[in-house]
């Protein structure tokens, strides 16, 4: 420790300093007592690599039920074009809820703390926030693809409130900004769900244990769909190394680049 000068220029006595010290150590607050066992783990953590291996709807069918708005809706876009190129092909993210009920063997990893819930996912590289710290949904907020995400502890359950959604007029889940999806996340083994694994899925790579990260979601929007549109997805937990880069754009890129090479 570097002595205290005065602006005489002096030092002060070590006797002083050592005073001064203890005076300083009295004032400090003391340290806040660590979080107790029971506080620490108050929720699952959901943390971790996940891999979608199944995605079922309450009544048997799949596919959203539109309402006849709906329908006009997603047929007035398309009778604007001969044909729509496939958005996968050109690096265009589906956004929500697509992006949680796809299950062709591309991993989401969930970095979760207290006041936070950061979704990663491989496909087309989608971010998804949850705001756990009380916040409500904006006012001022650019709608997106996966929209504005707020979400709060239900016991051992994460309820997910997403809303701000851009519009996407593509089946099959079109979006308007009047879209409103409610998410319920929870923990549970392998051996609890009757859902069975997508065959590709299951042949990519093994889960490292048998838990399983339940999604529940309901999708509501009243100029789109024939009522709330209610789906389950199902994750199996994977290697922290089974999520890699989506490399997408880079090979259109590279496509176009070849287009202009010089003939030799």
């Amino acid at each position: 420790m570097r002595p205290v000068h005065f602006a005489s220029g002096q030092t002060a006595p070590r006797f002083l300093l050592l005073g001064i010290l203890g005076l300083l150590g009295a004032c400090t607050p003391p340290s806040p007592p660590p979080a107790s066992p029971a506080a620490a783990t108050a929720h699952p953590d959901l943390s971790g690599v996940w891999m979608a291996f199944a995605a079922v709807s309450p009544d048997g069918g799949f596919a959203p039920k539109y309402s006849t708005a709906g329908k006009a809706t997603l047929d007035a876009f398309s009778s604007q074009f001969t044909q729509i190129p496939e958005t996968g092909a050109f690096c265009v993210p589906g956004g929500m809820p697509s992006v949680m009920l796809t299950t062709v063997s591309y991993p989401i990893e969930i970095v979760q703390t207290q006041s936070r819930l950061v979704m990663l996912a491989e496909l087309e590289m989608q971010v998804r926030r949850v705001f756990l710290d009380g916040r409500e949904h904006p006012t001022d907020y650019l709608p997106t693809g996966v929209g504005h995400s707020v979400g709060h502890w239900e016991g051992t359950e994460l309820l997910i409130d997403t809303t701000l959604l851009e519009d996407w007029q593509l089946p099959p889940w079109p979006r308007t900004e009047q879209t409103h999806i409610v998410e319920r996340l929870s923990l549970t083994k392998r051996a609890a769900v009757s859902a069975p694994s997508n065959a590709f899925v299951a042949s990519v790579e093994k889960p490292i244990n048998d838990d399983v990260l339940v999604i529940e979601l309901t999708i509501t929007d009243p100029s789109l769909y024939d009522g709330p549109q209610k789906r389950t997805a199902y994750y199996q937990r994977m290697a922290d190394t089974a999520t890699l880069e989506y490399a997408c754009a880079t090979e259109l890129w590279l496509k176009e680049l070849e287009k202009n090479r010089v003939s030799k």
